[in-house]
């Protein structure tokens, strides 16, 4: 681990600590069993159970992808606005690099020309109130995927044809992630909601929903709070499983 990186991450967020291991379990799994000593970061260079949503599994290839978990203890006046939010953060972070728009496949993933690059996960609570572990992959500089995912997943090397620094781009999504932060503490929402609503793309267009059920229509808005279809229906975002084109 370069001793700078430590350094800057003290100099430019919140993040007093970084802790960096071989491998693990999963990075979630190293963040809440760590004495609680602030705001710090878990990285690894390879997960052995590494977790997505909904018990999923999320796969790196060991020393190539990057693998964290951020851990932060903040009082947000709407915390349900913080995984609408999130991914626009990483989005702000990975952009650069990949030279050409992300999109958002809400709830929890990045896609690059169709593809998946990067999913955020959210525990919450674990460790003491206003705690938030914030797990983020994004596949870096692999350009081999297991067979189930290889018409579906992607990295940077792979849409760019050069490899990224890693360090460096922990750096920028600690920056991005801390920003974030305190926009939504603040109640700054306008700016991250456009560009959540920009990047997922569906406002105007006729969608499925999956909110406990099944619901057809025209997308006429969304926020960090809320999702609209024609007709006046409304439902919160935080009970939205998935949203797709119809």
């Amino acid at each position: 681990m370069p001793a700078h990186l430590q350094t800057l991450l003290q100099q430019r967020t919140r993040f007093r600590n970084l802790v960096h291991v071989p491998s693990c379990t999963s990075t979630q799994d190293l963040a809440a069993a760590a004495p609680r000593d602030g705001d710090a970061i878990f990285r690894t260079d390879h997960q052995t159970k590494g977790r997505g949503r909904q018990a999923r599994e999320w796969h790196d290839e060991p020393g190539l992808d990057l693998a964290v978990t951020f851990r932060v203890t903040i009082s947000l006046p709407q915390p349900l606005a913080l995984p609408a939010a999130l991914p626009v953060a990483v989005l702000q972070a990975c952009e650069p690099l990949a030279g050409r728009p992300l999109r958002i496949k809400w709830p929890n993933d990045l896609f690059l020309d169709g593809r998946k690059l990067s999913g955020v996960l959210i525990d919450a609570g674990v460790g003491g109130p206003d705690t938030y572990l914030i797990g983020i992959g994004i596949n870096c500089n692999r350009t081999r995927f297991p067979r189930d995912l290889e018409a579906i997943a992607c990295s940077l090397a792979t849409a760019t044809g050069h490899d990224v620094d890693r360090d460096a781009l922990l750096l920028t999504l600690a920056e991005r992630l801390d920003a974030m932060l305190v926009d939504l503490q603040a109640r700054r929402h306008e700016r991250l909601e456009a560009l959540f609503r920009e990047r997922l793309g569906f406002v105007g267009k006729p969608v499925v929903i999956d909110a406990g059920a099944q619901h057809t229509g025209e997308l006429r808005g969304i926020d960090f709070q809320r999702l609209e279809l024609d007709g006046g229906r409304t439902f919160p975002l935080a009970i939205v499983r998935a949203i797709r084109p119809r």
